[in-house]
């Protein structure tokens, strides 16, 4: 077996997603003491009422994100897949747009983990030669310019109402350069793929269960202007 790479869940805390109050409605005296039942298997999403449906789904799949990310080898070179723009259950002008890097690793887990939802987005594949976030700040790929360039190549601007963008956490040192010249309005996500779930809360809708989870790489719904299946709008 070959080395894995780091896909950071031990940076993701449930616990800053949940009331602050330890309102006891769930039968435990604090969160702190539900998440253990939680993830115990003793107690369930569903007890908490102030989660509300969406949220206790994405508390839900982030209690079971390690059977959802895929485990990704440590590669020697890097991977490049697509780069563009890619559309994830059918998103409208005002749905968000989630930035990240051409890894062929990355873009396996961020899939994987947006299969969970039926919430639309617009997925943005910046050029970073094939680097995962964490080693594109490193060898500088993932910068302003890269982004810049990707959003114009593919269109981005003419799809949206709204001019916000939501970088991944690693790459928060980018946030201050992209949003030079007004035009971008940038928000720093989580560094865990596996935390979006809980990063959009409300948003994070469940899946319909007379269709698949999410959409995907194949989705027929991402308007991939006469493209195949599996290739990003450039």
């Amino acid at each position: 077996m070959g080395l894995k790479a780091d896909l950071y869940l031990d940076r993701a805390d449930p616990l800053r997603y949940l009331s602050p109050l330890d309102c006891k409605q769930c039968g435990s005296s604090t969160c702190s003491q539900w998440l253990e039942k939680l993830k115990a298997g003793t107690a369930r999403p569903q007890d908490c009422p102030s989660l509300g449906a969406s949220r206790a789904h994405g508390l839900e799949v982030f209690l079971s994100i390690r059977e959802v990310m895929p485990e990704v080898d440590v590669t020697q070179h890097p991977m490049a897949g697509q780069t563009g723009r890619l559309e994830i259950n059918a998103p409208e002008p005002h749905s968000p747009v989630l930035v990240t890097g051409n890894a062929l690793q990355t873009q396996e887990v961020v899939l994987a983990v947006l299969s969970t939802t039926s919430a639309p987005f617009h997925l943005l594949f910046v050029d970073t030669k094939g680097h995962t976030v964490d080693m594109a700040m490193i060898y500088n790929t993932f910068t302003a310019e890269a982004v810049w360039k990707a959003a114009l190549d593919s269109g981005l601007e003419s799809v949206l109402s709204h001019r916000q963008l939501i970088i991944p956490g690693l790459a928060a040192s980018v946030k201050e350069s992209l949003e030079k010249g007004g035009k971008w309005q940038v928000t720093v996500g989580p560094i865990c793929a596996g935390e979006l779930p809980l990063f959009f809360g409300d948003r994070w809708t469940r899946p319909s269960q007379k269709g698949s989870a999410g959409c995907g790489l194949g989705c027929e719904e991402s308007d991939l202007t006469g493209s195949p299946p599996g290739k990003a709008r450039q």
